[in-house]
């Protein structure tokens, strides 16, 4: 028997927490470049809290790493999805603002990463866009996957 059979959790998102290795540039990256409006920030702890709508909060930590190019699934197994009310317009105007999108915008999702190469995908409608999990992202690389044996 599990501890939480029988339990009915009343919870809430509340907060998503990323740690950069970078903590300024992700900051200006979620804040200055996409337009999450900051909520209070600590330059000397390196902690900033921006908002993600509603309730929900977005803290960017110290102590991450990050990589030359988009990250694996298993390097950042979370992905941000943001609903956006529009794509390609935004895209461009990212684009020219020095995002990095990799790969192109289409069917109204547009796929990037912030400067730690976690994976950052903006989407317009209901249903979030449907991310290729790591599986998937390695067929495409090329790779083969691990022998279960």
């Amino acid at each position: 028997m599990h501890c939480w059979e029988g339990l009915k959790l009343a919870a809430s998102l509340g907060t998503i927490v990323l740690c950069a290795e970078d903590w300024y540039e992700t900051l200006d990256f979620y804040h200055e470049l996409l337009g999450l409006p900051l909520v209070s920030l600590d330059e000397v702890g390196c902690r900033a809290r921006l908002s993600l709508g509603g309730e929900v909060l977005f803290e960017i930590l110290s102590g991450g790493w990050g990589a030359n190019g988009v990250k694996s699934p298993r390097e950042n197994p979370v992905t941000l999805c943001l609903r956006v009310p529009e794509v390609d317009k935004l895209s461009l105007e990212l684009e020219s603002r020095g995002a990095m999108f990799f790969a192109e915008p289409a069917d109204g999702v547009a796929a990037l990463m912030d400067p730690e190469g976690n994976r950052v995908y903006l989407y317009v409608g209901p249903d979030p866009p449907r991310t290729l999990d790591g599986w998937e992202l390695q067929r495409e690389a090329g790779a083969s996957a691990p022998d279960s044996t």
